[in-house]
């Protein structure tokens, strides 16, 4: 069974860390989110030398990539709270030879000092963490007067499923964005950057394409509790689940999501 994963701030307190890693492999694979990456490092102006920090680095994969582009003389920290997520980007990177740096912390209490970055990234995070201006706050304040800041966060209630039964799927795209934390942080992220002071704000909008399997892992914890708290009808779920796999036999599914990629200078 799929974990929910809208407890990505709680991954060592579930029942089967691994299954978000796993997750956050399979999400990585998907072409649109490999195509994304260009784009959030775009938003960065990295050169070589460049110290950057990725905040909720999950299992190390775009830190060891920042890496290859800020070179030998420049270095990268990934930060995530789960131990667990540190403990397989250390396991990854060991011996690799990059100027990588893995730490457990906490987004919105970074415990460095101001300005010890060139540049800050976060992927996939503020939409799950308590307090995510907090969050850009702390980011902002770490970064050098002149960096950059560059974020990647959906707006969930983006989320389209062609389905005949437009009725489940509207319950069951409200209630999934409602049970992300931040499900919205997608279309607030400009505002945030305005409101923390940034200049040079630059927004993307990118759609990510996803197949049968992927949803089932996105939404499948989700549709578990949903059904089993009564948030949703178990005949409908069954029905419209069995819709989406049939067309997904011949050759018809489609779903999808609208990313948003904003980028900043910390005002010197």
């Amino acid at each position: 069974m799929s974990e929910d994963v809208s407890l990505f701030t709680e991954v060592d307190k579930t029942g089967d860390p691994d299954f978000f890693i796993r997750f956050l492999d399979q999400g990585n694979a998907l072409p649109d989110i490999k195509k994304s990456k260009t784009l959030i490092l775009d938003g960065l102006h990295l050169r070589n030398g460049s110290a950057v920090l990725d905040v909720g680095c999950g299992t190390g994969n775009d830190v060891v990539n920042i890496a290859r582009h800020v070179g030998q003389s420049g270095t990268v920290t990934g930060v995530d709270v789960s131990e667990a997520m540190i403990a397989e980007a250390q396991r990854r990177t060991a011996g690799s030879g990059f100027p990588v740096a893995f730490e457990v912390g906490n987004a919105m209490d970074l415990r460095f000092a101001t300005g010890s970055f060139d540049g800050c990234r976060a992927e996939r995070v503020l939409m799950h963490v308590p307090d995510p201006i907090r969050a850009l706050s702390e980011m902002l304040r770490v970064t050098k007067p002149g960096g950059r800041v560059s974020v990647f966060d959906f707006d969930w209630d983006t989320f389209v499923i062609d389905s005949p039964h437009s009725d489940t799927t509207r319950r069951v795209v409200s209630s999934f964005s409602d049970s992300i934390r931040n499900g919205w942080i997608g279309r607030q992220l400009r505002r945030m950057f305005l409101d923390c002071g940034m200049t040079e704000i630059v927004v993307v909008p990118h759609q990510i394409l996803i197949g049968f399997e992927f949803l089932g892992l996105l939404i499948g914890g989700h549709l578990t509790r949903a059904q089993r708290v009564g948030m949703l009808n178990a005949s409908d779920v069954e029905r419209w689940w069995g819709n989406l796999r049939d067309a997904d036999v011949v050759g018809r599914f489609f779903a999808g999501f609208t990313a948003f990629i904003v980028s900043g200078t910390r005002d010197k």
